[in-house]
């Protein structure tokens, strides 16, 4: 059974095309637009283009539902956040050539849903941050809370895309101006320390087919953002059997990105990303090829992960190295981890993705930074 992978304009997208490809598996690849990166990759068997799920989902998952019938059968692999939402809404009128990497779609919303997640990490006994209030935007507005804390959505497709962190009351109060009334919140204590990442692959008996972990050095933003240099780091295993736990408790199976801050006391838990993930090149190039393992499961195939894996592996995301260092941190730049490295968006047997992917994020910030003068 082949393989698509859809919004191939995002770093997150080609890396999981790149890992697919790279097990063997006909990988299918769609993008918004001829210039997505991931079509000019050379481990797209196919180069695909179709509605933006952000301002279509309804054709993106028709799109996607018609190139069953005319290629597949296939497993599609969502990697936005709305492209999970859309094609799980359909899952149920998808033809039959168009499969799922999900077995149980309550399972996978579980995962996103943030407060549900802090009882499932409870029940397979991992630490998380003290959730200090729930609610919508509006019912917060006015409430005293103790700063600092952590403001998160509730659930990943709504309007707070990003983790906030908040230090004082005057910007807590700020933030949830700016939002809907409607929408949910948690609000969390801040707990600081050292990102730690526990990918893992579970068959649908709860079995760890694959597992992975990694420690971030820098993240970006700072104070509550994703991994921009990262190492490989010895599984725990203590952690991945409670991760693991916690997967078979939900009824998951699949890829699932655990992310976890060790603030001193033990890693506490703070959120599953249960798909491709930015810094999954990591991974791949300490020898877990994670994206094949999700891939084994969802068709039933065989799949051996090597334990262990290489350590001491380093992972860079230079575009989020260059916003430090345009926002006051320029001597970052020069610092680099041990070799061997590896890009968030670069790859030497994969050459033409990663300059598209670059100029694409340049782009993006161009046109940013010129409204947000328009504005003034």
């Amino acid at each position: 059974m082949d393989a698509l992978v859809t919004d191939v304009h995002t770093r997150s997208a080609v890396a999981g095309l790149r890992a697919l490809g790279r097990a063997g598996v006909r990988t299918l690849a769609l993008g918004p637009s001829r210039g997505a990166a991931g079509l000019w990759s050379r481990h797209s068997a196919a180069r695909l283009t179709g509605p933006d799920v952000l301002e279509e989902p309804l054709s993106f998952s028709a799109r996607i539902a018609r190139l069953g019938t005319e290629f597949g059968p296939f497993v599609v692999y969502p990697v936005q956040e709305e492209a999970v939402d859309a094609l799980l809404a359909r899952a149920s009128s998808l033809p039959n050539g168009v499969v799922l990497p999900y077995r149980d779609e309550k399972a996978v919303h579980a995962l996103r849903d943030k407060e549900r997640l802090s009882a499932l990490a409870g029940e397979a006994g991992l630490k998380v941050p003290l959730i200090m209030e729930v609610g919508t935007a509006g019912e917060l507005r006015g409430r005293r809370v103790r700063t600092p804390c952590v403001v998160k959505a509730v659930l990943p497709e709504q309007g707070l895309s990003l983790t906030h962190v908040v230090n004082s009351q005057r910007q807590l109060d700020s933030l949830l101006e700016g939002l809907t009334a409607e929408e949910s919140l948690l609000v969390q204590e801040h707990v600081v320390g050292p990102l730690i990442a526990v990918a893992l692959v579970v068959d649908h008996t709860g079995r760890v087919v694959a597992r992975f972990q990694q420690r971030a050095r820098r993240t970006w933003p700072p104070e509550a953002g994703a991994s921009r240099l990262a190492e490989s780091v010895p599984a725990d295993p203590r952690l991945v059997s409670m991760a693991a736990r916690l997967l078979a408790n939900a009824g998951y199976a699949g890829l699932a990105e655990l992310q976890f801050v060790d603030g001193g006391r033990g890693p506490m838990l703070v959120d599953v990303n249960p798909r491709f993930y930015g810094s999954l090149p990591l991974a791949l190039a300490s020898g877990v090829n994670l994206a094949a393992a999700w891939h084994a499961v969802v068709t039933g195939e065989r799949f051996i992960s090597p334990d262990p894996y290489r350590v001491g592996v380093t992972y860079r995301w230079m575009e989020a190295d260059l916003l430090a260092a345009l926002r006051g941190s320029p001597h970052l730049l020069l610092r680099k981890g041990p070799r061997p490295t590896v890009g968030a968006m670069w790859a030497p047997d994969d050459p033409l993705p990663g300059p598209i992917l670059a100029a694409t994020a340049l782009g993006s910030r161009l046109r940013k930074r010129l409204a947000r003068i328009i504005r003034r």
